[in-house]
């Protein structure tokens, strides 16, 4: 019984620290792994079996949350993108650097081999795509950007299976329109377009119904540290859309060469369509 009560007492007291710590470390945009500051204390099972606290981390008002660090993997997808320099990958020496491309090994490496379709919204200079089109060798993919020059750019790559269309993400008619000319359904679509709060929801609501079954739409560079992109407010715009999705998880982006300056953006959701 003592050492119940002492367990408990010292897990409390850890805690407490830690969760008292935490809103301080967000001052200077730093945070603990996990956020134990969204962690119920007092909603907790006491194991007889390993004499330890057990704590319920369903959280009720906003999606699953995972935190994956790659810093000790260099993939092949690393390695294009560092060839074709993509903000995705971590070892790129020519701007902004986040940890995906380490976590979209996990995530595409059984479909690297297979005829799938893949879309990504916002294509920039074109090295997101070119990096795509030598990973997926037999997919077909689609870049849907807004800005003209951007565009004329990118077609003038002529790469193989690659088609460039226009988008506006500002609007839903101009989001849907593109798709249906597609005449195809995705395996995986990314949002690497506006990064605004309500551009990502509007790219979901309207970009879920273009999924195959067990499709991945993927929203980048979500802020860690702006009240207006907190994950309750994605749950509370999303909620409705649940139903559609097997899997909806929020993934910190781990790495050790992660730069995103101010912006502190290292972080991605996730949703898998039923």
């Amino acid at each position: 019984m003592l050492k119940k009560i002492y367990r408990i007492g010292a897990k409390f007291l850890l805690f407490s620290i830690f969760y008292f710590i935490s809103p301080f470390l967000k001052i200077f945009k730093l945070d603990l792994v996990p956020d134990l500051s969204k962690i119920n204390f007092f909603n907790f099972n006491y194991s007889t079996n390993t004499r330890r606290l057990v704590f319920n981390t369903k959280n009720k008002k906003s999606f699953n949350k995972v935190f994956i660090d790659t810093s000790l993997s260099t993939t092949k997808l690393c390695e294009l993108g560092k060839k074709f320099p993509t903000v995705k990958s971590p070892i790129q020496l020519t701007g902004h650097r986040a940890g995906y491309t380490g976590v979209y090994s996990l995530l595409f490496s059984s479909l690297i081999d297979k005829t799938i379709t893949l879309a990504e919204i916002g294509i920039l200079d074109n090295n997101s795509i070119k990096m795509w089109r030598n990973y997926f060798k037999k997919a077909k993919i689609y870049g849907f950007e807004f800005d003209e020059k951007r565009i004329k750019k990118a077609k003038k790559h002529k790469l193989n299976k690659t088609y460039i269309r226009k988008i506006n993400v500002y609007n839903e008619k101009d989001i849907t329109e593109p798709f249906k000319k597609t005449k195809t359904r995705f395996d995986i679509i990314i949002d690497d377009s506006s990064h605004v709060f309500e551009d990502q929801i509007r790219i979901i609501r309207n970009c879920y119904r273009f999924l195959n079954k067990n499709g991945m739409l993927i929203i980048e560079d979500i802020y860690k540290f702006r009240k207006e992109y907190s994950e309750e407010n994605y749950f509370k715009s999303l909620k409705k859309f649940k139903k559609y999705f097997h899997e909806i998880v929020f993934i910190d982006c781990g790495h050790v060469n992660n730069f995103s300056a101010s912006w502190k953006c290292n972080k991605i959701l996730l949703m898998t369509r039923k």
